[in-house]
């Protein structure tokens, strides 16, 4: 039986203490299933600009009271975008599933490009600044299960809102991009969650919260079946989620930490991709 992680919902420097999350266990299970659904939103191309300009983030019916804006910068081969979110209830109160926030980038084309993660801090305020080699898209934001996931799942959260004064060409044409949709990372069953056992700081609560990334990520890969396909690749993500958990328990810095349990969520998710890109071909040759 799969273990499911344990939500850490309370974002801030006094959060309550959660257990260690335990080492990863097999399930023969096939847990995890990609479905697609449709939504809309409108893209900006802002060409090769050199003034800043700012579209507004505001929050979907899932997250009513959440507003934000980003600054985009068009530079020669690069955009460079600022986003600052607030009022963004903790991810988990979406279901025990979801860790964080992605904000993501989606061509008009429909084809959807991690921007990174937004942690949130004690007051409910994200920030996140980055740079894309995309010239059009729009922006969204949505819960996910872990930071690097490769499609945007359909707890969309906000949406960007064009203001008068944006700078650039709007997109009439509305995009219309894929979602995974809710519920299909895990199969959770009656585990009980932790209970609080004392008080974090905020990089304690990264290290953590880090560390439940990653084993949710590897749980989804091998309830995909990435045990199979991709065996090499989930061995390294396990075995770097180990060395993170080791390193937690001895109390080594949360910044060495926080790298290796990010490794280990980045490999389960490359073989997860490898895994149903497997699938997908040996189906097509059927």
């Amino acid at each position: 039986m799969v273990r499911v992680f344990l939500g850490l919902c309370l974002p801030g420097l006094m959060l309550a203490q959660a257990t260690d999350p335990g080492p990863v266990q097999a399930s023969s299970q096939p847990l995890y299933r990609v479905d697609v659904i449709e939504r809309t939103t409108r893209a900006v191309n802002y060409g090769y600009r050199t003034v800043p300009t700012k579209i507004d983030l505001r929050g979907t019916v899932l997250a009513a009271e959440a507003h934000g804006e980003a600054q985009v910068e068009s530079r020669r081969g690069a955009v460079q975008i600022e986003a600052k979110v607030e009022r963004l209830p903790p991810p988990a109160r979406f279901g025990a599933e979801y860790l964080t926030y992605v904000l993501w980038a989606i061509t008009p084309e429909g084809r959807p490009r991690n921007l990174g993660e937004l942690i949130l801090n004690a007051g409910d305020k994200g920030k996140l600044k980055v740079s894309s080699d995309l010239q059009a898209f729009a922006l969204i934001v949505t819960a996910e299960p872990y930071f690097s996931v490769s499609q945007p799942g359909d707890v969309v959260v906000m949406e960007n809102v064009i203001r008068p004064d944006t700078v650039g060409k709007v997109e009439e044409i509305a995009i219309k991009y894929e979602l995974m949709p809710r519920g299909h990372y895990t199969y959770v069953r009656g585990e009980a969650m932790p209970q609080p056992v004392g008080k974090l700081s905020m990089d304690q609560y990264e290290a953590m919260l880090s560390l439940y990334q990653a084993l949710n990520a590897i749980q989804v890969a091998r309830a995909g079946g990435a045990d199979r396909e991709a065996g090499e690749t989930m061995r390294k993500a396990a075995e770097l989620y180990e060395q993170a958990r080791t390193l937690q328990s001895r109390g080594a810095g949360s910044r060495e930490v926080v790298m290796l349990a990010r490794q280990a969520t980045q490999t389960a998710e490359d073989a997860r991709s490898i895994s149903a890109r497997r699938r997908e071909a040996s189906a097509g040759r059927k």
